[in-house]
Formats: C-alpha cells, sequence, structure tokens
C-alpha cells in the first residue's frame, strides 16, 4: 500500500455494509457486515478497516482485518460476509466519530460505513 490520500470508488455500486450501530460498546468484539455487488472479485489481500472519520489516508486506520473470501461466488449476485474485530484492538470510549472501510488490494477505498461512536 502506498502512503497517499484515499483514493475512492465511486459509491454508486461499491461495498455495502449492513446494519452499523450508532454506538459500539467499547471492550466488547465487533462485527461488520457488508455485501460485495455483483461482479466483485475479492481477493485474501483486501481489507476492512476501522478509520477516524476524517482519516485522510489508506494508513491512517485505527485498526484492520482482512476479509473474508468466500469459496466460491456465483456471478451477478451480491456477496454477503461479515468480519470480526476483537475487543483489544478496538478504539477506546469517547466522542470520536469512526466509520469501517472497504480497501481493495490496490489501496482503493471501495465503500465506506456510515459513522458511528464507541461508547459506554
Amino acid at each position: 500500500m502506498e502512503e497517499s490520500p484515499l483514493s475512492r470508488a465511486p459509491s454508486r455500486g461499491g461495498v455495502n455494509f449492513l446494519n452499523v450501530a450508532r454506538t459500539y460498546i467499547p471492550n466488547t468484539k465487533v462485527e461488520c457486515h457488508y455485501t460485495l455487488p455483483p461482479g466483485t472479485m475479492p481477493s485474501a489481500s483486501d481489507w476492512i478497516g476501522i478509520f477516524k472519520v476524517e482519516a485522510a489516508c489508506v494508513r491512517d486506520y485505527h485498526t484492520f482485518v482482512w476479509s473474508s473470501v468466500p469459496e466460491s461466488t456465483t456471478d451477478g449476485s451480491p456477496i454477503h460476509t461479515s468480519v470480526q474485530f476483537q475487543a483489544s484492538y478496538l478504539p477506546k470510549p469517547g466522542a470520536q466519530l469512526y466509520q469501517f472501510r472497504y480497501v481493495n488490494r490496490q489501496g482503493q477505498v471501495c465503500g465506506q460505513s456510515p459513522p458511528f461512536q464507541f461508547r459506554e
């Protein structure tokens, strides 16, 4: 990955994050559900990061996990999948807004979630 400003794919037809809560409880794992659009070829080098909303570079993530790659995909169908962020790697509680971002193997942001916080 190059350390450069975020390169964002068009939001239309991008990765869609599902059931994103407005707040998450600190010190508990977070499950992130998302849908890849039809025709997307997921890679083991794609990843989902938790970013501060103002983050301007793909290296400015708080934490990340590698995306899950389904064993088989049916062309023309969206791919629904999820990943888990372990509690010990999550941000501390506070007013800061975060969002999930899906970053592909080329370092391009292919989707981002609505903002959320970590609060007690």
